[in-house]
């Protein structure tokens, strides 16, 4: 039963993630990351030439329209997320390097909404903390940014070690996990937006308490959800791959999943010192894997050994 279930799960996936459908997401995404971006630009307006409206109306709303790059940002971000979970079944390394995207892109949103909070532009260094904050905040993100490419680099030059196991089994398992992320990710989606538009404020409540920055619920939760799921098919591949250096790696990637969560509910500026050391552990992690892989490449080829040519 569980082994039908599990390709029924694997199908549904291998369904959604064809090449029409990857098409037909990515316009999508563009037109509503469009369409947000004028959507919000125009509510900014509207705040700003008729200040006699009710406070109901745009309460909360920032009037400076560089705000408005916050909201096509979030639009990203949510395919982003969505392109780590389909990453998910075709490789561990690939699911870490999306995980670093997402969090310097969160840095990268939060530089824009910060700029677009400062009272007056034109006096921008009349407020020396806030630009303190955006400067650090830069810097860290443009540091992810060169970590990231370090990371993706290494996982593409890395040699692969010989596995012997047949691995269908385990593709299976972790295309029927992320079909299951992929509902929890919707409905984490869901619940943050209605958030945010004031609709269900007591439903967050079901899961944990709300932020009082409801932008603040979705990436965490769903940090926490990778925590569990990369445990469990750590856990799993141990039937899959008993090396040495499988189980530190995929360890060593938990534990950097681990800080990433814990950084996006540290205050500033030491969420970014966190999220850059949660990286680097990782780009280290990998570093070393890739010697040891070096090593065992070596020493297969010297025995005649063949070399497998998955990155699970």
């Amino acid at each position: 039963m569980f082994i039908a279930i599990r390709r029924r799960l694997a199908g549904i996936f291998d369904a959604i993630d064809s090449p029409l459908v990857r098409r037909r997401l990515e316009r999508v995404v563009v037109a509503a990351a469009a369409v947000g971006f004028l959507v919000h630009l125009l509510a900014i307006t509207v705040a700003r030439l008729l200040p006699d409206l009710p406070q109901t109306v745009f309460r909360g709303l920032d009037e400076s329209p560089l705000h408005a790059v916050y909201t096509p940002f979030s639009v990203i971000l949510f395919y982003e997320v969505l392109l780590l979970v389909f990453a998910l079944a075709a490789s561990h390394t690939g699911e870490i390097a999306k995980q670093y995207q997402i969090i310097s892109l969160i840095v990268v949103r939060r530089v824009f909404k910060d700029i677009g909070s400062f009272s007056e532009l034109e006096n921008w260094l009349a407020e020396p903390e806030a630009v303190r904050g955006v400067l650090i905040d830069m810097g860290g993100a443009v540091l992810m940014f060169a970590i990231v490419t370090a990371f993706t680099f290494l996982r593409h030059v890395q040699p692969k070690s010989p596995i012997r196991r047949d691995l269908q089994g385990f593709i299976e398992l972790k295309k029927g996990v992320a079909v299951l992320l992929m509902v929890v990710l919707v409905a984490l989606a869901a619940i943050n937006f209605a958030s945010w538009l004031g609709l269900v404020n007591g439903l967050p409540l079901l899961i944990a308490p709300p932020p009082e920055d409801v932008c603040l619920f979705f990436f965490p939760r769903f940090f926490e959800f990778m925590i569990f799921t990369d445990v469990f098919l750590m856990i799993v591949s141990l039937a899959y791959y008993e090396r040495y250096e499988y189980v530190f790696r995929n360890a060593g990637f938990v534990i950097s999943t681990v800080l990433l969560r814990v950084s996006l509910s540290t205050p500033k500026p030491y969420d970014l010192l966190l999220g850059l050391i949660a990286m680097l552990y990782g780009l280290m992690v990998l570093s070393v894997f890739a010697g040891y892989s070096w090593i065992e490449r070596s020493r297969a080829a010297e025995s005649g050994e063949g070399v497998s040519e998955s990155d699970s």
